[in-house]
């Protein structure tokens, strides 16, 4: 009974730290459009081991879901296979893009992996 317990409360809790994450550019721009928030562009591509690192260790940390969530719309897309503009086109994963609801820049990309304690300092609109 206790291994059960204890197993719904770790599903629970990944459950809990996980990213809504928009598929398409579009999609995440008509939402942070009625929403007013900024969007953050994850872009990432397949045996990218820093990409796995930030999917699996720092967008899971319950404090950076959380304020991605409350703060941010935010979509995830494959660099060889995707609808954001030219200008978010680049060659090197992983890359962050925080951008304004009229697709101008909030702030400067952010490129590589990093501690989940240093993304979050750095994802932080204030």
């Amino acid at each position: 009974m206790i291994k059960i317990l204890v197993f719904l409360l770790l599903a629970l809790h990944l459950y809990g730290a996980q990213v809504f994450w928009n598929d398409t550019y579009k999609d995440a721009l008509e939402d942070a459009k009625d929403s007013h928030k900024p969007i953050l562009v994850f872009m990432s591509q397949e045996g990218c081991s820093s990409c796995k690192y930030m999917e699996n260790t720092v967008l899971v940390d319950k404090k950076v879901s959380d304020y991605i969530d409350k703060h941010y719309v935010a979509a995830h897309l494959d660099i060889h296979s995707n609808d954001a503009p030219m200008e978010l086109q680049i060659p090197v994963t992983p890359v962050f893009y925080f951008l304004n609801s009229d697709e101008s820049e909030l702030k400067e990309a952010m490129i590589g992996a990093k501690k989940a304690s240093v993304f979050l300092k750095y994802i932080k609109l204030n």
